[in-house]
């Protein structure tokens, strides 16, 4: 599957709504996610923290928790190799919380 581009989807906003926004146009327009790449070279890389990738896991679990094992291995195309090892610790160490 070819790369999303991600700079089509998200914009400037805090990180946190960022994330939340790309969860839930992938959720909407992604049924199957065991292959699916994002493409964030081209996005501000002050958005890419762990409040957009912890926002994007957390919307992921509240909206289809039976995606969030293939959300956890979506394939980051990032511009740079240390924010590559930044998202691979940030998709494992992530634990959903609940608001109840």
């Amino acid at each position: 599957m070819a790369p999303t581009n991600a700079s089509r989807i998200v914009g400037t906003r805090f990180p946190t709504d960022e994330g939340r926004r790309l969860a839930e146009v992938l959720l909407a327009r992604f049924s199957d996610w065991s292959s699916l790449r994002i493409d964030l070279t081209s996005c501000d890389s002050a958005l890419l923290i762990s409040a957009f990738f912890n926002s994007f896991l957390q919307t992921v679990s509240e909206q289809d928790l039976s995606r969030l094992n293939d959300a956890r291995k979506i394939d980051w195309n990032l511009q740079y190799s240390f924010q590559k090892c930044n998202v691979e610790e940030w998709m494992r160490d992530f634990q959903p919380y609940s608001v109840y």
